[in-house]
């Protein structure tokens, strides 16, 4: 931009002009040089040379203005045989993330002697991985995919695992005569003890599973160390309790099942059993109105008594003792008077 003060001069009124595009000419001849930059949203940079003692507001107003049309034009023009700005970057252009970790967690990330980062950038492709004291971290990478394998293991190194917490399809890395160990992250295990695998009693885990088996997880500890203990049985289902029997117990049988002793017993003749000091028994197929028994008793060389019953009768009579009229007498020496035992 370019101005003259004085037209008058020139064969003008005397007003200001104020310049576009100005020649070099224009700028020797003329009392301002202004150069103004920027976009279609605003001034990015502008800078001013004056050959007078100053100039007003209007006129620097004016100015800007005058700078601005002539500023979208040109933009205008460029547009139309240039393409428009890609939404992505390039695949070639280098990429640098920046993230933030707890201060304390920075020692995770480097490992013992530089060991951990050496094998991130090693395992994953990036170019470097800058770490801070504050918890920075700057990864610098070629293309996304390695940054991404980056970003995911150092998170899962940082992260803080909370007891409850549940991984689903975690590989088995490491098998132990006491457990496995699984990875539930990327770079981050945990041993699974062998009680903890199976509902079931297990004498080796090589028994059941086998290194990169996938399973489900349960973080159920975390030591002084940091160390992660983890369960498999805690996701499995509880076993099925024993099915009990539905058939009903017949409390009591029926009244066509059930038969009468006494009608078991009427019209069947009675027997006699004699039962001799030397324990030998002999049975008579007399038949017998009383029905007489003879117990013996455990202890040597005594016996009980022959009772002698009346047979029973039909109706709620108890049976009553029938008295011999006269006394029983064994060789033992025991006897029965008056119809009770007498044991000498």
């Amino acid at each position: 931009m370019g101005m003259v003060l004085d037209t008058k001069e020139f064969g003008g009124d005397g007003t200001p002009l104020i310049l576009s595009d100005i020649l070099g000419s224009e700028d020797a001849s003329g009392d301002m040089d202004f150069k103004v930059a920027g976009s279609d949203v605003g001034i990015t940079a502008f800078q001013m040379d004056i050959k007078v003692g100053g100039i007003t507001l209007p006129i620097m107003k004016q100015a800007l203005l005058q700078a601005k049309d002539g500023r979208k034009h040109i933009l205008a023009e460029m547009s139309k045989c240039s393409p428009p700005p890609s939404r992505k970057l390039s695949k070639h252009a280098p990429l640098i993330h920046v993230m933030k970790v707890k201060p304390e967690k920075i020692n995770l990330i480097i490992g013992s002697g530089g060991k951990k980062v050496k094998s991130i950038i090693e395992e994953t492709g990036v170019e470097a991985i800058d770490t801070q004291d504050d918890g920075v971290v700057k990864i610098t990478a070629k293309d996304l995919s390695s940054l991404e394998k980056s970003k995911a293991i150092i998170s899962s190194l940082t992260m803080v695992p909370v007891v409850g917490d549940i991984y689903r399809n975690c590989e088995i890395k490491s098998i132990a005569p006491y457990g496995v160990f699984v990875e539930i992250a990327p770079g981050r295990e945990g041993l699974c003890h062998i009680s903890e695998l199976s509902a079931n009693w297990l004498a080796k885990a090589e028994d059941a599973f086998k290194v990169g088996d996938h399973l489900d997880v349960k973080l159920i500890e975390i030591n002084d160390k940091g160390q992660l203990r983890l369960s498999r049985r805690a996701l499995l289902p509880d076993p099925e309790p024993e099915k009990q029997s539905t058939k009903p117990r017949n409390a009591s049988l029926s009244n066509d099942n059930v038969v009468s002793p006494k009608a078991s017993d009427k019209g069947k003749p009675k027997k006699a059993v004699t039962v001799s000091n030397d324990g030998s028994a002999s049975k008579s197929a007399e038949s017998l109105k009383d029905k007489t028994v003879t117990m013996k008793l455990s202890s040597p060389g005594k016996e009980a008594a022959k009772r002698l019953v009346s047979p029973e009768k039909d109706g709620p009579d108890k049976p009553q003792m029938k008295k011999s009229g006269g006394n029983i007498s064994s060789k033992s020496g025991n006897a029965v008077v008056n119809g009770e035992a007498k044991v000498v």
